[in-house]
């Protein structure tokens, strides 16, 4: 083994035994490489609660848009219904009639 990897190996068992102690060429990169995964993760948490939120969000906009458009079709049913369209003809005095017999097929 060459003389970094011991030096790795024993910082390793100095952890794993309890002794926090880092070798001083490790010592600098290392905590910059801890603090780049801190910031990562940090940023990570943060934008992942930021998507669930908006997630959350979009989810009831739909549910109320769906009732909505359930609403609508209910009414736009109800408004062609041939009595709902008798009424309406006779209560703004149109000149309309309803047809007494069957339609005819012309050949």
């Amino acid at each position: 083994m060459t003389k970094g990897n011991n030096s790795r190996g024993a910082w390793l068992r100095n952890i794993v035994h309890g002794h926090v102690e880092m070798p001083d060429e490790l010592s600098i990169k290392f905590l910059a490489f801890l603090v780049m995964l801190i910031l990562i993760y940090i940023t990570n948490n943060h934008d992942a609660e930021k998507q669930a939120k908006r997630i959350s969000e979009l989810t009831h906009q739909v549910k109320e848009l769906q009732y909505e458009q359930i609403s609508t079709q209910s009414d736009l049913m109800n408004m062609s219904k041939q009595s709902e369209v008798l009424r309406r003809v006779r209560a703004e005095n149109l000149e309309l009639e309803e047809l007494t017999e069957p339609p005819r097929i012309i050949k």
